[in-house]
């Protein structure tokens, strides 16, 4: 397995793939399928843009794409996937668009892109069947077609303000006023806000445009995620063939600034038993295969030697 890396191989290195061949990135390609999709409903399903008009119901998608939960029909297990790509206006995909890019970004390096894409489709099923649940118990409020990327949107939020609750964040509210917030306010503000549209939706006996629900179980799931499946290799752990995640917070605790000036060069410890084989391979044997093509390999010491060592028995 080291012959994979590029100074290795006998033929002149190359430290950075060609641009064409360079993987994208979990939240670039749901985005990127998001807006696919609205270009496709633009160009052969105008129908399904207009709800306002009426005309929603007799779309394709209306009909066989969005998830209605006043009519549960057999298409649920294919709708419960197609209605997380699908937007109802310009401005329905553009604030869900934001927060792919922004909450994406910001969220990926720290569970990589295989979990981004599960974590996205399964917090949009919980975040469907929450809405399914509140539909049945309260039709007039909560029944209706669905459409969006927003409880997957809200999945992401609820994970990376879980793993990072006292990171900060700027906000401009109402896209004016700047806001300096850490991110577990910003995870329980946005739960107060869904069970609160909630209980005036219930209270008032009126229904809305937004789907408060499904919000409140991506929300949810992503609390969840973190709590229950983050720090045991993720969701991915569950397919065979693919490896465990491994998550180390760098997340700032509430200590003094003499420690943080202590503990910023202690190095983080990984156990070689614990972690997967590749990404023990990329965390402890990488950097001494660079010191290597740097330096030669009588610049090792010891305990870099005893590394190799390990890694070849494993290969």
């Amino acid at each position: 397995m080291l012959d994979d890396r590029p100074y290795m191989r006998p033929e002149e290195p190359q430290f950075r793939p060609p641009l064409m061949q360079q993987s994208r990135s979990g939240w670039a390609i749901l985005l990127t399928i998001n807006v696919v999709v609205f270009l496709l409903q633009l160009l052969f399903d105008p129908n399904s843009l207009s709800e306002r008009m009426g005309l929603f119901g007799q779309s394709v998608v209306g009909r066989w794409l969005a998830l209605d939960s006043s009519e549960i029909t057999a298409l649920l297990p294919m709708q419960l996937i197609t209605y997380q790509f699908l937007h109802g206006s310009v401005m329905h995909l553009l604030m869900n668009a934001l927060g792919l890019f922004f909450i994406g970004r910001a969220l990926e390096p720290a569970i990589g892109r295989r979990e981004m894409i599960g974590l996205y489709l399964v917090s949009g099923v919980i975040g469907a069947l929450f809405q399914l649940c509140f539909a049945a118990l309260f039709p007039d409020q909560f029944a209706g077609p669905m459409v969006g990327a927003s409880a997957g949107v809200f999945g992401f939020m609820g994970v990376l303000a879980r793993l990072f609750p006292h990171r900060e964040v700027y906000l401009l509210l109402f896209f004016v006023l700047p806001l300096r917030l850490k991110l577990h306010w910003i995870f329980w503000g946005s739960m107060a806000i869904a069970l609160l549209s909630i209980l005036v939706a219930i209270r008032t006996e009126t229904g809305g445009q937004v789907a408060h629900a499904a919000h409140l179980g991506g929300l949810l799931y992503g609390a969840f995620y973190v709590a229950a499946l983050v720090r045991k290799g993720g969701l991915m752990r569950f397919l065979p063939g693919l490896p465990r995640i491994r998550f180390v917070s760098g997340d700032p605790v509430k200590e003094s600034s003499a420690t943080r000036r202590r503990n910023w060069r202690k190095p983080k410890v990984f156990n070689a038993a614990e972690v997967a084989e590749g990404d023990y391979i990329s965390r402890e044997v990488d950097p001494i295969l660079d010191k290597i093509s740097k330096h030669g390999i009588h610049s090792l010491t010891e305990s870099e030697r005893q590394i190799l060592d390990k890694a070849r028995s494993k290969m």
